[in-house]
């Protein structure tokens, strides 16, 4: 049997390995790409004669390092082994995921903590301000608030014209005018309970 862990999170990497050895109470072997090649692991596909029982092994590294090794051949001695191996990546190319998935083998692609930020950040909401077109701006602003409240995007926003405001004052007029019809919205959605959500969007179209 054969299991991959990939993430370029150490953390997820470690979850989840405990999490799938828990279910094998055998002695782990511990291999990584210092100590053997992916090849190598061809010599623990069938149990020793002088152990009851069922060998669990666990390797870091090879299938990456040792990527010209990767056959379909040594997959599938190893998924169809009595063995249980459980490698863990840092990354793996698609290629190689699809020749292991194809032979029956069990692919964990876990997505890293900073790929999870990345798709959410919350500064990304600035391009509503620096995006070249109006439509470019618009979509900024439409997907940040997917994924964040707009009282949290306007405080982005604020921060941002200040920015632009004082690292560019002979340029700086379009901004001001941003920042003081931004101000206004807020302060017409208090007094008269209007969206906020819709306010800067207003905003952001009118510029």
């Amino acid at each position: 049997m054969l299991q991959v862990i990939i993430s370029s999170d150490i953390e997820n990497r470690k979850k989840k390995r405990i999490d799938v050895l828990s279910q094998y109470p055998e002695e782990v072997i511990r291999l990584s790409d210092v100590e053997v090649s992916f090849s190598d692991l061809e010599n623990y596909i069938f149990p020793s004669l002088f152990s009851e029982q069922k060998p669990v092994v666990h390797a870091r590294y090879l299938l990456e390092e040792y990527s010209n090794e990767i056959t379909k051949e040594l997959l599938s001695k190893l998924i169809n082994s009595p063995t249980f191996f459980l490698l863990e990546e840092k990354a793996l190319g698609a290629q190689a995921i699809k020749m292991i998935e194809k032979e029956g083998g069990l692919v964990h692609n876990e997505k890293s903590k900073s790929q999870i930020i990345n798709k959410s950040n919350i500064f990304l909401v600035t391009n509503a301000i620096t995006a070249i077109n109006k439509k470019d701006r618009w979509m900024a602003y439409q997907n940040a608030k997917q994924e964040h409240a707009p009282e949290a995007l306007i405080g982005i926003l604020y921060w941002k014209l200040r920015d632009l405001i004082e690292k560019s004052p002979a340029k700086a007029g379009p901004f001001r005018t941003f920042y003081t019809n931004l101000m206004n919205a807020q302060k017409k959605s208090w007094q008269t309970g209007f969206s906020l959500d819709l306010a800067i969007e207003k905003t952001i179209l009118e510029q």
